[in-house]
């Protein structure tokens, strides 16, 4: 009797119940060449930036001195890569399309001492095998130029056409033939984005040379030839970086060079995509290099920010192993450890020597106020787009030689003259103890099903609130049962607006009498124009203000708090790094989440005893209470017995 498996595979005769089910055994055969370079090309070709990577790559080798880039359809309808480079001579131009036919070594001692980003001659191959490709190229000299084309793998004739000296590779149609791997793909805003993300990093590896990039209708971005590292990054992460970054270089061990250029502490971001790591001109992800970069802003930048800093290694040959990654994408260092405790120390050294008092802090500070509509604003911020009046005045980070920015005193809210019980001109003063237990002139909050009452004692590190649990009749509790509850202002506030924004409640919002001007990177451009719609739903109005600069004609407003200067800019760049959300969210829900995050109340941002009751309030009528939008705890409690532990009490 065979039994039969629940998973599908039979139990072998006579096995019994427990015995595993033997493998059947087939002849060892050979796969035929479709089945090959369709795996091939699932282990090179990824997404369509992969495509953009590798053809990039080829023509960087060439030696083009400008690169274009056009894509549609997210780069599933069309890519077309365009360089002036060597250009392919017609009797190699079948070749290029063979695998493992390469121009870039001969054998496998040359291995070691690869020099160029390519070398394995799978890319074209593997792009072919799932798409429709077109090749045009011409060698200086050459009285016309060759083409070929390619349909799943499938060659035509080679055939005269016109063109400059130079490669053109035009890809149709990607992953026409594999329709599983195209299901799996992300939006089309999603993979356009990250073909803006590849060429900017490309161009950081390579600013000598110049990149352009079309994505759909959208105007095309210039990268041009940078005279220095510097430039070239201030050109990708905005000219605010340039506030503040030094430069760097130096041994990082035996055989190996860096030199790169890194922000100030108060320019960073959300995550770490702002470190671009690049070795011998290859863009490359390494968790040493990264570690000894991260690492040595430790001290400096608090959790979950990252700095912005642009690295390039040179080594000798044999130092590295670039043949550790099907895409090329990780290398493989002698004596890791050495390299990141090298790079940490030369960073760190570097970034000692930087004034302190150079700008504002990352977060809840900002230069001297300038009035705008009603309220007060901050003339700017070191986030990643500038902002200036639009009447032209210049902005004190319009120049990298500006003077430095001292940061300002903490905010005060003026009181007035009928101040609630409790409060005073001069601030909260000690509730005064009845003779039934409770207390006088104490700002209390109500309690509800999940929450007991709370007496309010005031603000901790301007972020802080404290409070101290009572009974439901409003008195002190006895002194065993008494807790401390300790609430994360910003925390609370991020809950409340979210729970308006995802009930559809507009946040009020602020004309600016001023109107202020942004000038988005490419990528925090390709944001917009994705998500403009939500953007305005919250409460943002903005237009075109010339072809590069948007006018900032409103923006949100929740309860006596106006998003800053650095709100939109720094949404845009967190919603182009995919949101700070879990990767389900819906569109909407990601605008929603880092959005409240931007207005809810920031450290630095002093709270009356009133408004800490209401924000309270606020919070325990929403449905959930605990967590924050993205999963922090608002609410954290000290009972009185842990206390006299911690003392030593018995």
């Amino acid at each position: 009797m065979t039994l039969e498996r629940p998973w599908g595979r039979p139990a072998a005769p006579g096995s019994g119940t427990d015995a595993p089910a033997g493998p059947a055994r087939r002849r060892i055969v050979a796969l035929d060449e479709r089945t090959v370079r369709e795996i091939a090309a699932g282990e090179v070709i990824e997404r369509p930036a992969s495509v953009v990577k590798e053809l990039v790559e080829n023509s960087l080798d060439a030696g083009a001195g400008e690169v274009r880039v056009r894509v549609e359809g997210g780069g599933l309808e069309r890519l077309e890569v365009t360089d002036d480079g060597g250009g392919i001579s017609p009797e190699d131009l079948p070749l290029a399309f063979e695998r493992h036919a390469t121009s870039k070594l001969s054998s496998a001692s040359d291995l070691p001492s690869v020099r160029t980003l390519g070398f394995r001659g799978e890319a074209l191959a593997s792009i072919a095998a799932v798409s429709e490709v077109e090749i045009t190229s011409r060698v200086p000299g050459a009285p016309e130029a060759r083409s070929l084309s390619s349909k799943g793998g499938r060659l035509g004739e080679v055939r005269p056409a016109a063109r400059a000296p130079g490669t053109t590779v035009e890809v149709r149609g990607l992953f026409f033939n594999t329709p599983a791997r195209r299901k799996f793909l992300k939006s089309e805003t999603t993979e356009s984005l990250r073909i803006i993300e590849l060429i900017e990093g490309l161009y950081l590896a390579h600013p000598g040379t110049t990149f352009s990039l079309r994505v759909g209708e959208r105007a095309e971005t210039r990268y041009a030839l940078a005279r220095s590292l510097r430039e070239a990054a201030a050109r990708v992460f905005g000219a605010p970086f340039l506030t503040g970054a030094f430069d760097f270089q130096g041994a990082a061990g035996p055989g190996l060079w860096v030199e790169g250029v890194a922000s100030h502490p108060s320019f960073s971001r959300g995550t770490a995509r702002g470190i671009v790591l690049c070795v011998d001109g290859r863009v490359i992800s390494s968790k040493p290099l990264q570690d000894g970069v991260r690492f040595a802003y430790h001290e400096v930048l608090p959790q979950g920010r990252f700095p912005v800093v642009v690295l390039h290694l040179t080594t000798e040959p044999g130092r590295v192993d670039v043949n550790v990654h099907p895409t090329k994408r990780e290398v493989r260092f002698e004596r890791e450890s050495e390299v990141r405790e090298a790079l940490q120390n030369l960073i760190r050294a570097k970034l000692r020597d930087q004034p302190r008092g150079l700008a504002p802090p990352v977060r809840g500070a900002f230069s001297p106020p300038r009035t705008l509509g009603t309220l007060t604003e901050g003339s700017g911020s070191l986030g990643a787009v500038p902002w200036r009046p639009a009447s032209g005045a210049s902005s004190p980070l319009a120049s990298p030689t500006s003077a430095p920015l001292s940061p300002p005193s903490p905010p005060t809210l003026a009181l007035s003259s009928t101040s609630p019980p409790g409060v005073g001109p001069s601030g909260p003063r000690p509730p005064r103890p009845l003779d039934d237990g409770s207390v006088a002139g104490a700002v209390v909050v109500a309690g509800t099903s999940v929450h007991p009452p709370l007496r309010l004692l005031g603000q901790v590190g301007d972020l802080y609130l404290v409070g101290e649990t009572l009974g439901e009749d409003l008195r002190p509790l006895p002194g065993p049962s008494r807790s401390i509850v300790l609430i994360d202002a910003h925390a609370a506030s991020e809950r409340i607006l979210y729970e308006r924004l995802r009930s559809s409640e507009t946040p009020a919002r602020q004309e600016l009498l001023s109107p202020f001007e942004v000038d988005p990177t490419p990528r925090q451009r390709a944001a917009l124009e994705s998500y403009g719609g939500e953007l305005a739903k919250v409460g943002f109005s903005l237009e075109p203000f010339g072809p590069r600069v948007l006018r900032v004609h409103a923006v949100p407003y929740f309860r006596g708090h106006r998003a800053r200067p650095d709100a939109l800019v720094r949404l845009l760049d967190e919603l182009a790094d995919g949101g700070r959300t879990s990767p389900g969210d819906p569109l909407w829900e990601k605008v929603a989440k880092t959005t409240a995050c931007h207005l809810a109340i920031r450290g630095g941002d002093v709270l009356t005893l009133p408004e800490m009751q209401k924000l309270l309030e606020e919070l325990y009528s929403c449905p959930e209470s605990f967590t924050c939008p993205h999963g922090r705890p608002i609410l954290l409690t000290l009972p009185r017995d842990r206390l006299d532990r911690w003392f030593l009490r018995p």
